[in-house]
């Protein structure tokens, strides 16, 4: 007769064991006395455990993966294997792990001695009973929801380190950040976020934490339930932003002494309209002109535009004329897509263009994570390697354009910053993630940022990335990501299917309060929109937005200044002229304005 003694792992080393009998592995029991009247009562030992030297996994395991995560890992080889194996006797002698076996790898990848068991007895001449105990093991098992998770990892925080609790749980320091911030959320934001159909990861719901006073925003959150949580919490965020960096340029303009208003009055002309000597005026050369004005658009990076009430009054002289005649009023017919675009056409431009700088932000930081694995997720392995390989044999436009420098960007430093001594140590699987950190610097700056990259969702309007190309880099990002994290936004789903983007509730009017405000007045909307037409219009520098730091790699953003706000650098850029020296096409428009502006008797001279 053998056994196999019950040992704690950590003395297991140089212990005798014998394996036992299948009827004598079972949980010991000592008798001890009651210290009070002496009656005997029952003290159970330690679980016990069996050497994993003696077990093998089971052959026909029913689990396509069969090994331990990197997460089970590390909390296995901090705590141990908590739940005990299932095993029974197997037919070539030892024990088989009938439920388990995950839990048995992470432990011999561990180096764990020993693993806490159970004998099941009736599967020992029955393996169809062993197929079925796989079944029914995991399939009435009730996991913790999300929510669970979040209270439990918030009560261990009151008692525990977060350092602590990361090495029992093999939770990243990120995911136990979460944790512990969704678990503190109040009890009316949770009854929010479990009523909404969703499925939370504790990332998301620790997003929430800034939004609990204020229930505009959470209820933007709630009615956009069918949308990437991520993407409209960063739309919400960025409209945040916006506000505090307009409050806080409007109050610098009014310190400096310059008028505010919503519009441009009647009358007033923009300061690229007028010249300073030869030069085009500019804010620092009419900050002493007592009609000096300024108006600052909605969006998030609006910069002021300069005017002056008056120029006749206070003897400006005219672009157009070279003296302080103001021009004659001339027939300009305005482009055809001016005329044809309705007011909701403006609110749609106004959307979209928010919506794709918060859905690049989200994608750029899930692209963060996502590269810095060392190799490429089995499931979609096959698929990145065909991905990188066909943009390399194709070369689309972006990557003609972009890769050659994407090394030296800010993007490609956070997307994981490879070098040759990285290729140098990378396994050969590992060596597709590394191909694919330039690709994606190329796609990502050559569809974010300023100027006409603004464009890409864009079907009416010029891009360097055609809405094809882009569209085949968010496919393969959808591909990928729905198996690791990444959900696309509307607006992202809509250039990858090559549809037209219609909002992201198109039932609904355009996200956030201050949008809800401005679907009820189209005037300000279509303004809005023509103005943020007419910047597009300029010629911009390469600018590409760092995806962490969301500041400029060429320039630092103003609001990221602690310096004082002058009329100076608050400058609006002057129109550029075209080589020819004929108008530019923003200055016929502007002309089309002059002439709006005349008195009628005036229009009617003009004509005769």
């Amino acid at each position: 007769m053998t056994e196999v003694a019950t040992v704690d792992p950590d003395v297991l080393e140089g212990t005798v064991l014998r394996i036992a009998e299948p009827d004598e592995l079972v949980i010991p029991v000592c008798g001890g006395l009651d210290a009070e009247d002496g009656e005997a009562k029952e003290e159970y030992t330690e679980r016990p455990m069996i050497p994993v030297e003696l077990l093998t996994a089971h052959p026909g395991n029913v689990r396509e993966d069969k090994q331990a995560d990197q997460g089970f890992l590390r909390s296995v080889g901090a705590v141990g294997v908590l739940v005990p194996l299932e095993i029974t006797v197997a037919p070539g002698g030892g024990y088989r792990v009938v439920d388990g076996n995950i839990r048995l790898d992470a432990a011999v990848r561990t180096g764990k001695h020993a693993v806490p068991y159970f004998f099941s007895a009736d599967t020992a001449d029955d393996e169809g009973l062993q197929y079925l105990h796989m079944l029914i093991t995991s399939r009435f098992r009730k996991s913790l929801s999300v929510h669970e998770e979040a209270a439990a990892l918030f009560e261990a925080s009151k008692l525990m380190t977060r350092a602590d609790i990361r090495k029992a749980t093999g939770l990243s320091a990120a995911e136990v950040k979460a944790g512990v911030r969704a678990g503190g959320l109040s009890d009316h934001t949770k009854e929010l976020a479990a009523g909404m159909e969703y499925e939370w990861t504790l990332e998301e719901l620790a997003l929430l934490r800034p939004f609990e006073d204020d229930p505009e925003a959470m209820q933007v959150i709630t009615r956009s339930q069918y949308n990437p949580i991520k993407y409209t919490v960063q739309r919400l965020l960025d409209e945040r932003e916006a506000r505090a960096r307009r409050a806080k340029m409007l109050a610098e303009l009014e310190q400096a002494g310059v008028t505010v208003t919503d519009d441009r009055p009647d009358g007033a002309l923009f300061l690229h309209r007028l010249l300073n000597g030869e030069q085009v005026m500019d804010a620092e050369a009419h900050a002493g002109c007592p009609g000096r004005g300024a108006t600052v658009g909605a969006w998030r990076e609006a910069q002021p535009s300069f005017y002056c009430l008056d120029p006749v009054k206070y003897g400006h002289v005219f672009v157009d004329t070279g003296t302080t005649s103001p021009p004659k009023p001339h027939a300009v017919t305005a482009p055809e897509s001016r005329d044809a675009k309705p007011s909701a056409n403006r609110k749609i431009v106004v959307e979209g263009n928010k919506a794709w700088e918060a859905a690049g932000t989200v994608r750029q930081q899930w692209l963060v994570d996502f590269l810095a694995r060392s190799t490429p997720p089995k499931n979609v392995a096959a698929v990145i390697a065909r991905f990188v390989t066909e943009q390399l044999v194709t070369m689309p436009e972006p990557l003609c354009r972009a890769l050659g420098s994407a090394r030296h960007s800010r993007m490609f430093q956070s997307f994981g910053n490879p070098s040759s001594d990285t290729v140098a140590k990378s396994t050969q699987p590992g060596l597709w993630m590394i191909a694919l950190a330039p690709i994606a610097t190329a796609f990502e700056r050559e569809i974010t940022g300023d100027g006409e990259r603004r464009n890409t969702w864009r079907q009416d309007k010029y891009s360097p990335c055609t809405r094809q190309d882009v569209g085949a880099w968010l496919r393969f990002l959808a591909e990928i990501g729905a198996k690791h994290g990444y959900e696309p936004s509307p607006i992202e789903k809509a250039v990858a299917e090559g549809t037209p983007y219609l909002g992201d509730n198109p039932a609904q009017d355009a996200l956030g309060a201050d949008d809800l405000d401005r679907a009820e007045d189209t005037d300000s909307e279509e303004r809005e929109g023509e103005l943020e037409d007419d910047l597009e219009g300029k010629d911009h520098d390469d600018h590409t937005i760092d995806p962490i730091t969301h500041t400029d790699e060429q320039a630092s953003r103003g609001s990221a200044s602690t310096e004082p706000v002058t009329e100076t650098d608050l400058a609006d850029p002057a129109l550029p002229q075209d080589p020819d020296d004929t108008p530019h096409p923003a200055q016929e428009h502007l002309a089309a304005e002059v002439a709006q502006e005349m008195p009628e008797a005036d229009l009617q001279a003009e004509a005769a």
